[in-house]
């Protein structure tokens, strides 16, 4: 066996790696042979500067036996908490495989190797139908309740043209057409999918929020969650800066909730943009005013232009979307793994804050685009 074939296989992420990495993201996500440098530092803050770097939860690439990148895994550590406990986590986040019919095992082995690792628990909210099949080949199902993408339309002539803008870009001639269509049928009765006027001081009172005063309303809000994140204010901040640079769904939206007594009940962030489809991210509340946030959310998004609104799995916010026009279907899948299957509990019950800010949404490595 050669030396240069000893050296195939799986190992930790080093630094000189990254430009390799960032290529085969741009081949594999942006389908572009261009690496753009904004995108290998981004790499680097991301996976080497993350507040919670741990040295021996490192990302993992496959090196073939010609000592060539062909495979990556981003693994994104976690610091979370159950009943004092503290736990450590992991999320695996973009996972890629150059030409991947010719290297039909690589992404399992990376997959595997990431499993291996010391963590409590291994989580990803990310994966897509082709990595799920590798999680359930383990045995390892997806999580129903966190795996519930939805959408809710207001517009549906500018969500199909905003769908079909995914397919082709030529798309984005048709959103005049869209935009006449929509206010065609609402003025003729034809249909009408906009979202009902929010009705505020009834539970609670919604207001834009600062960065700081959403923070404040995440910590009073965060131990509502039997497993949540160990966030303090520096780390915290750290994911909503990130967050806040992430702009090809629109702009973050800040909200929070304040109940009749003055104390916080709920908040929640999302992206948006005039003819666009809105993105949320995060939302926290008590349980009493989930159904007000709901409200909130359609009501604000809508009013600011958007064709509609989306979201991941938010177990707590499931029963109000059902009932409130939410269409439910695959798109991201959840799945959970701990060798201690007690830690597993508050993610079956969805009683875990593990997504969005707490998870791996808020990196710029989904949907976003780098010059």
């Amino acid at each position: 066996m050669s030396e240069q074939s000893d050296k195939a296989g799986v190992r930790d992420l080093e630094r000189e790696d990254l430009p390799a990495v960032g290529r085969l993201f741009q081949k594999t996500f942006r389908k572009s042979e261009t690496l753009p440098p904004s995108l290998v530092s981004y790499l680097h803050e991301v996976f080497f500067d993350h507040p919670w770097y741990d040295e021996e939860l490192r990302s993992k690439v496959f090196i073939d036996g010609q000592s060539e990148l062909k495979g990556f895994i981003g693994v994104f550590p976690s610091r979370l908490e159950l009943e004092g406990r503290s736990l450590r986590a992991a999320f695996a986040g973009t996972m890629m495989v150059d030409r991947p019919a010719e290297n039909p095992l690589v992404g399992a082995r990376l997959l595997r190797s990431f499993l291996a690792g010391p963590q409590d628990l291994s989580l990803t909210e990310t994966a897509n139908a082709l990595a799920l099949g590798m999680w359930q080949k383990l045995a390892l199902p997806l999580d129903l309740a966190y795996s519930l993408n939805w959408i809710r339309v207001f517009r549906p002539v500018s969500a199909a043209v905003q769908v079909m803008e995914k397919a082709s870009s030529v798309a984005r001639l048709l959103r005049p057409i869209g935009r006449m269509a929509d206010g065609f049928g609402e003025r003729t009765g034809l249909f009408s999918l906009r979202a009902p006027i929010a009705l505020n001081a009834r539970r609670a009172t919604f207001k834009d929020a600062t960065r700081q005063e959403f923070a404040d309303a995440v910590f009073a809000l965060k131990d509502l969650a039997l497993l949540r994140p160990q966030w303090d204010r520096p780390s915290l901040e750290w994911f909503m800066e990130q967050a806040e640079q992430k702009r090809a769904f629109g702009k973050p939206s800040w909200r929070i909730a304040v109940a009749r007594n003055g104390e916080i009940a709920g908040c929640y962030v999302y992206y948006g943009k005039p003819g666009g489809i809105a993105w949320l991210l995060q939302a926290l509340c008590s349980p009493a005013v989930a159904g007000e946030l709901v409200d909130d959310l359609f009501a604000h998004a809508d009013t600011e232009g958007c064709a509609g609104v989306r979201g991941g799995g938010h177990p707590w916010l499931t029963p109000e979307l059902i009932s409130r026009k939410a269409v439910f279907y695959g798109r991201a899948f959840f799945v959970a793994h701990a060798k201690d299957k007690s830690l597993l509990q508050p993610v079956n019950s969805g009683q875990a804050l593990i997504s969005g800010l707490a998870g791996e949404n808020w990196t710029r490595l989904i949907g976003d685009h780098f010059d």
